[in-house]
């Protein structure tokens, strides 16, 4: 439970400088933690990302000062650490979907984030099947795409394949899939601040593609089905909020591996796929 504990702590840091900007990879590396396994950790337990979660609080509170009308607009943004009035309304519109102005008749109706603390509660058996396996690093050849690490979330992945499929690259990479593993690849990992995701296959041809290779791994396997942007962090939630806890393992959450077992329409409620997540030994 350190790790829930952890987070909490982290989540009164975020509450303490709410109207600050916090430079989350430097405080993360004071601290000893790598920056993308604490953002997959605490995405899977929060719903959202530390930069997101302190965006919502932010605009929360503004909500709420704004619906108490103690004080002007300007002076509320500008407290929180807005300078720009403009920029403010466009990102409180997209939060609430409503203007800013339009608070103090519509407050109780607002989907706001209150301050989260949380309790994690082991289940008695794990309710999605797993295997456990040794996989030694594989080649893989397909296509590198790069996303801001605080931009990053599985709608990307999504996106990137319908493009590839868009442009009928998936049917040229998927015609050097002669590896052991059989199926679409989805390889992500953190690399200097980016969120690296590649879409390829396990393949020993020479291929014009790019390449790279997976690491070697204990692999704890979970097979699911479903619409890829909602079924995949599905799958992760379950891993980090309850399977993790049940079962003891330490989790590496420096990278991530997804096979999708079916293609075309991948938000398709038949969609199949599974999860490789690397534990430590």
């Amino acid at each position: 439970m350190e790790t829930v504990k952890f987070i909490e702590k982290f989540i009164v840091f975020i509450e303490d400088n709410l109207r600050e900007e916090i430079d989350f990879e430097h405080e993360l590396k004071l601290l000893g933690v790598e920056h993308k396994s604490f953002n997959t950790i605490f995405s899977s337990l929060v719903g959202s990302t530390p930069l997101e979660y302190q965006t919502k609080r932010r605009l929360s509170e503004i909500a709420y000062e704004l619906y108490e009308g103690h004080r002007r607009m300007v002076d509320i943004i500008k407290y929180y650490g807005y300078r720009d009035v403009d920029h403010f309304k466009e990102i409180f519109q997209k939060e609430f979907g409503i203007s800013a102005y339009d608070v103090e008749k519509n407050y109780k109706t607002l989907n706001v984030t209150n301050s989260i603390s949380f309790e994690v509660v082991p289940t008695d058996a794990p309710n999605l099947p797993s295997t456990t396996r040794y996989i030694p690093s594989f080649r893989m050849v397909g296509i590198f795409e790069t996303f801001d690490v605080n931009s990053y979330g599985p709608e990307k992945k999504t996106w990137l394949l319908n493009e590839l499929e868009k442009h009928d690259i998936l049917d040229e990479i998927l015609e050097y899939n002669n590896g052991e593993v059989k199926g679409l690849i989805l390889h992500e990992r953190y690399i200097e601040g980016k969120i690296e995701l590649f879409v390829g296959v396990s393949s020993t041809y020479e291929a014009p593609f790019d390449e790279t290779y997976t690491e070697s791994s204990q692999f704890v396997i979970f097979e699911s089905h479903g619409p890829l942007t909602t079924a995949i962090p599905d799958v992760y939630k379950y891993v980090y909020r309850r399977w993790r806890f049940k079962t003891n393992r330490e989790l590496n959450a420096n990278f991530s591996i997804e096979v999708l077992k079916s293609r075309y329409n991948f938000d398709a409620p038949e969609t199949k796929f599974i999860v490789w997540q690397p534990i430590y030994e």
